[in-house]
């Protein structure tokens, strides 16, 4: 897949650096790149990430949001 992309986009690129609506075709399947968000795995408003946002929130109406991150680990 990377070397049908390389011949459309140009050498070395990984999907999230191909061009808006770039897609590449290896046999019979099409790849189109995807970035994935935050709200995409934690809505904001589902438990059990509901109350982490609201004390984000209010941590960044505190201490400015740029003060303010999120580190989480999944082992």
């Amino acid at each position: 897949m990377i070397d049908a992309a390389g011949e459309l986009f140009g050498e070395d690129l990984w999907p999230y650096e191909w061009p808006p609506g770039g897609e590449a075709v290896l046999d019979g399947a099409v790849f189109r790149p995807v970035t994935f968000t935050a709200r995409m795995f934690a809505p904001p408003d589902e438990e059990p990430w509901a109350p982490v946002w609201t004390a984000m929130r209010g941590r960044a109406a505190a201490h400015g949001p740029e003060n303010v991150r999120l580190v989480v680990w999944f082992g």
